[in-house]
């Protein structure tokens, strides 16, 4: 304020020396401000295009991010699809397993069934049978019957008459010897 009042006062009263060297100042200060104005003005165009910049790379990361969000939420939806799909597959399995089992089972008990009636089967081809002769003799005749080069033969059926005439063999060369 005082300062205010001595420049009024030497504007008023003030001598030619006084008032050029306030003119001078006067000058000074105006280029002063002028300069602080354009330096103002250039910082604050460089704070717009700043501003506009980071605005734009603002933009531009929330579009990337959007992006991957997205991409992100498709990998996932995709991901649990597929998981989805596995989890069906391993259930689809572990019954098909399951099924497999109880054929496997069945289809055991059924073998132990048809052993039975094989070995039954073959006690029938042999009953009467109660020397070593009458054991060659029926031997030959179940080979003419079942040979695989007949037209009703059977190897399965073969194989099993030559094991059960091997056994019997043994049993007539034991009971020969004793």
């Amino acid at each position: 304020m005082e300062e205010r009042r001595n420049l009024e006062e030497i504007i008023l009263n003030g001598t030619e020396d006084e008032l050029a060297q306030l003119r001078v100042w006067l000058f000074k200060e105006s280029v002063r401000l002028e300069n602080q104005e354009s330096a103002l003005c250039e910082r604050y165009a460089r704070l717009e295009e700043e501003e506009l910049a980071f605005k734009d790379r603002m933009d531009a990361a929330e579009r990337k991010l959007e992006n991957a969000t997205k991409k992100l939420n498709n990998d996932k939806a995709l991901f649990d699809q597929r998981l989805k799909i596995l989890n069906n597959g391993f259930d689809q399995l572990n019954a098909d397993k399951k099924k497999l089992e109880s054929e496997f089972i069945r289809l055991e008990r059924e073998k132990a069934y048809q052993r039975e009636d094989e070995y039954d089967a073959l006690d029938l081809l042999f009953r009467g049978v109660n020397s070593a002769l009458t054991l060659k003799k029926r031997y030959k005749d179940l080979m003419k019957m079942f040979h695989p080069d007949n037209i009703s033969g059977d190897s399965y059926m073969v194989q099993l008459i030559n094991e059960e005439y091997s056994v019997l063999c043994r049993q007539y060369d034991i009971s020969m010897k004793a």
